[in-house]
């Protein structure tokens, strides 16, 4: 915590002229994925807040390790910034090598949004909830597959939390995106899906949603329990969404982003398009980001390891 707040006065205090030229936004993803469509909402949105263009860049692979690593190198001057996701306060506990420090190497700007995780299989199964899925995973040991977009993934954590609060052993399918997965789950490919909110349109019918994972039912999925409602409250999985800047960012560009943004995140149309993605707004302000990514990477160093999901190189 102390090394976040501290990378706020690590650089010159004076930047009035802020921003002087167009702004980049790293995104971890491919385009077409969720973080990279919720970057350019935002990049549109932000863009005439400050005055200037704001430019998505997609740096993927390594699990976000490539992009983060774009600005961890970057001139702290606020030209060159990053879309964070949740699965950078997992990477530590998932990887044996990191090349940068969360803690240390960032600036936190804002949290943004939010989303979770929906449980969902193919209707063909006997299972109608996911009690009765459990009862019968249990029955059927090793013989449940389940896909999602990757290891090491939230969607991919998800059920692996799922696993050991339930007692039952699935084997997990990497897929190399969540409509591959989903795509196979509705053909009867693989038994079980752990996908986003966003994915589960046009699914209707096609596959059966058993719970989701975040504090409360998303108006997308008026109909189907959280994990807590039925039961499972540890199975929890939001994933969330923020602005990183790298070490040093200077307080008074930190203040000017995080004042362009706040305003973009209570602007109703701007709500209503992450709604339609599957998301929704969650503001927090610069501290309050900063102790909560630390709050996050602690969680996951514990739950990581609990699960028995080893390091890899």
């Amino acid at each position: 915590m102390a090394l976040l707040l501290g990378a706020f006065a690590a650089a010159p205090a004076r930047a009035d002229d802020y921003p002087s030229k167009p702004v980049k936004l790293i995104v971890t993803t491919p385009p077409g994925g969720l973080v990279d469509i919720l970057g350019r909402l935002l990049a549109q949105a932000l863009g005439p807040r400050l005055g200037q263009t704001v430019i998505v860049e997609n740096r993927s692979g390594a699990t976000t390790q490539l992009g983060a690593e774009v600005v961890v190198h970057a001139p702290p001057d606020g030209y060159t910034l990053l879309i964070g996701t949740s699965e950078l306060t997992m990477l530590p506990a998932l990887k044996r090598h990191v090349p940068y420090d969360l803690l240390r190497d960032f600036t936190p700007v804002a949290l943004v949004a939010s989303s979770w995780t929906v449980f969902a299989i193919n209707p063909k199964l006997p299972p109608r909830t996911l009690p009765e899925f459990i009862a019968y995973a249990k029955a059927h040991p090793g013989q449940i597959h389940y896909g999602s977009n990757g290891v090491g993934g939230s969607l991919h954590i998800a059920v692996e939390l799922l696993q050991m609060q339930a007692g039952v052993k699935l084997v997990h399918i990497p897929y190399r995106g969540g409509a591959q997965a989903a795509a196979d789950a509705m053909a009867g490919q693989i038994e079980m899906v752990s996908m986003g909110l966003a994915s589960t349109r046009g699914t209707e019918g096609r596959l059966r949603f058993l719970a989701q994972t975040g504090p409360n039912r998303h108006p997308m999925l008026p109909d189907v329990p959280t994990t807590a409602e039925l039961g499972l409250p540890d199975v929890r999985m939001e994933t969330w969404f923020g602005v990183i800047g790298p070490r040093g960012l200077p307080q008074p560009v930190v203040a000017a982003l995080a004042g362009a943004i706040e305003p973009v995140l209570r602007d109703d149309g701007f709500r209503k398009k992450l709604f339609d993605i599957g998301c929704q707004t969650a503001w927090k302000s610069p501290h309050d980001f900063a102790t909560f990514i630390g709050e996050e990477s602690r969680k996951w160093a514990k739950i990581i390891p609990a699960i028995g999901l080893a390091p890899e190189d």
